[in-house]
């Protein structure tokens, strides 16, 4: 990323068309570095490979009975999340509002643990249950890869001083740099070269981010057009400065514009055929109106990932009780909570049998 100053950089508007391989007004030109040896565009996974990694949510005092639990299960294949007591949640901080990408919930009881247990149950009672897949992973995907991706269009195209980059720190890709107001300008992002084929992500209900940001309100933008210059589907993402936050936004609730102006009789977004997406700081908000949030100068948004999510069927939640009174004990606490659930004892006949039994089929 090169520092911004109140003047016009042809070098970067330069570096801009050369990187997405686009002249506006004129088109695209990528099959003409293609033929003297640049990379194609990025291909999206198929949709049969767009599916989570589920893993049974194993909520556990730490030791030896932990321990031979996952044993149990991962002998078998079945892929384990621990989570030690005391309990949070099952979720990291900046998503700990739903239940994500598992198919149960493993309860090992220990003696005397009917008040944590009371609050585990009340919290499964609220939270609701989702499956997510990430399309970009900041905390595991390599930098050369980023790179070939992500690349700055900032309001250099429009003779503006902004500049940004997306980089890779540890845990995180950071969206930073400085916006410039001179010149008219205002705004700097980061978009996706067109994905080739593009993403069909039709069996998903919309986009899901873990961001860190300074305050400011952001856009997330996605595109079905391969134009350079074509209908971008919005919304805004309002930041907590140097919090984690979990952000859903339903592919319904994204609206059509064109250079920041809606487009009230465009159709909705197509989620088959995404083509790139892109993440904005500007002061224009939507139809003339001004980012209330927006301050010029230095801005940084963290990103752990930006994904997916669905709604998914609630995880079965299995006890596990240290004797048969604290069975009777989790039975009478579980009889009115509406969870679907099987109770065990670590030491009843057949139990690893039972346990991977009751584990539901998918």
């Amino acid at each position: 990323m090169t520092p911004s100053n109140d003047r016009w950089n042809p070098l970067r508007l330069v570096d801009t068309l050369n990187f997405f391989g686009e002249v506006p007004l004129v088109g695209n030109f990528r099959w003409l570095q293609h033929m003297f040896g640049a990379a194609a565009n990025p291909q999206a996974p198929p949709v049969d490979a767009l599916e989570p990694t589920r893993a049974v949510v194993l909520l556990s005092e730490a030791g030896s009975a932990a321990d031979a639990l996952r044993k149990i299960l991962e002998d078998r294949g079945i892929a384990v999340r621990s989570q030690l007591l005391p309990l949070d949640s099952p979720l990291p901080p900046a998503a700990a509002n739903r239940i994500v990408n598992t198919p149960a919930i493993l309860w090992k009881g220990v003696p005397d643990d009917e008040e944590c247990l009371s609050a585990q149950i009340a919290d499964l009672q609220q939270l609701p249950a989702s499956e997510e897949y990430p399309l970009f992973d900041f905390r595991t995907a390599a930098p050369a890869v980023l790179q070939d991706i992500w690349g700055a269009v900032d309001d250099v195209v429009m003779g503006g001083a902004s500049a940004s980059g997306l980089a890779l720190l540890p845990d995180y890709g950071r969206f930073a740099g400085n916006v410039s107001t001179a010149n008219s300008g205002g705004f700097a992002s980061v978009r996706t070269r067109n994905f080739e084929p593009p993403f069909d992500l039709s069996g998903w209900q919309g986009v899901r981010l873990v961001v860190r940001g300074d305050g400011q309100r952001y856009k997330i933008i996605l595109r079905n057009s391969h134009n350079w210059d074509s209908l971008a589907y919005c919304t805004s993402i309002d930041t907590e400065a140097e919090q984690w936050i979990g952000v859903d936004i339903p592919f319904s609730a994204l609206q059509a514009t064109f250079r920041a102006k809606t487009q009230s009789t465009a159709p909705p977004l197509n989620p088959a055929t995404v083509g790139s997406l892109q993440l904005m700081l500007s002061k224009f908000e939507y139809d003339g109106n001004q980012n209330p949030h927006f301050r010029a100068g230095a801005f940084s948004l963290d990103v752990r990932s930006l994904g997916v999510y669905r709604q998914a069927t609630a995880p079965v939640t299995i006890m596990i009780a240290s004797s048969p009174e604290q069975a009777a004990t989790y039975t009478t606490l579980l009889a009115q909570s509406g969870l679907a659930h099987q109770i065990l004892t670590h030491d009843e006949p057949e139990f690893a049998m039972k346990l991977v039994q009751a584990l539901p089929s998918r």
